[in-house]
């Protein structure tokens, strides 16, 4: 079985990946707001700082910004924030696929009630996976699932959205990882990745383990709106998945073929 990573920090874990060369201020608040769908609740500027391994004074000052501009609001008396309503109309326009009467959203909602597992459903962003929605599981905290690196080569949500791609774009991806690897043991050789992903098309899902926690993966059909790199997963204790494998893929898959076919089948 592939370990996807060395075992995981038993504190908060700061980002793992090196930050494109982007606006830094603009990433920070969008990543203060995603901090929020993981959290899902009141948190302090220490703790969200923390958890994105921000500097205290920057975070202090984008988080008022954002109170500004009604994205958060503050509880002075608690010295809390939390995002308002206008967060989650942001992306209302893009169609029901995702969210309240869609399939998507319901298939998370029921995969967290028969495994009691974390459900997440993530999408490809270059060379690295990212949550896009998430319901955690009493085992797994935002903490945990915060730790967990975001390369496609280093999880099993990005083994199945590489597996969607073809050959030269495998191959290009993965010489880029390769060249920003922070270490050897980060670098994962193309024909290495290649091999995995034939396998991974085979079978129609892929499993990694993650120190001490496992995730299991499928992509999701296009559903005719919205993004072709999107993926579901399931993450939690190693040894409960391992030994309960079989049933939890033949439950996500039940999920996902009623929403269509799976993509892979068409790659292989």
């Amino acid at each position: 079985m592939f370990d996807a990573a060395a075992p995981l920090s038993p504190s908060i874990a700061k980002r793992r990946y090196r930050m494109p060369e982007v606006v830094k201020s603009a990433v920070r608040a969008l990543e203060i707001l995603e901090f929020f769908d993981r959290w899902q609740g009141p948190a302090q500027i220490g703790t969200v700082a923390v958890d994105l391994g921000y500097p205290q004074s920057s975070t202090s000052a984008l988080m008022r910004s954002l109170v500004k501009v009604g994205y958060l609001t503050y509880d002075s008396k608690k010295r809390t924030y939390l995002p308002t309503e206008r967060v989650p109309l942001l992306g209302s326009w893009i169609g029901s696929s995702f969210f309240s009467e869609g399939p998507v959203l319901a298939a998370m909602h029921q995969l967290a009630e028969q495994t009691g597992l974390t459900v997440i459903l993530g999408r490809r962003n270059g060379g690295l996976a990212q949550w896009v929605h998430v319901i955690t599981s009493q085992d797994c905290g935002s903490r945990t699932l915060a730790d967990i690196p975001r390369e496609l080569p280093r999880n099993a949500l990005g083994h199945v959205l590489l597996a969607l791609l073809n050959e030269p774009q495998i191959r290009t991806l993965m010489h880029r990882l390769n060249a920003d690897a922070e270490s050897l043991a980060s670098v994962v050789r193309p024909s290495v990745m290649l091999e995995q992903v034939k396998q991974i098309r085979a079978k129609g899902y892929a499993y990694t383990g993650i120190g001490q926690f496992g995730m299991l993966a499928m992509p999701l059909p296009f559903l005719g709106k919205g993004d072709r790199n999107l993926a579901l997963a399931l993450f939690g204790n190693s040894l409960t998945m391992k030994d309960k494998l079989q049933t939890l893929t033949e439950r996500m898959g039940t999920q996902i073929d009623g929403m269509g076919a799976n993509p892979l089948q068409q790659r292989q």
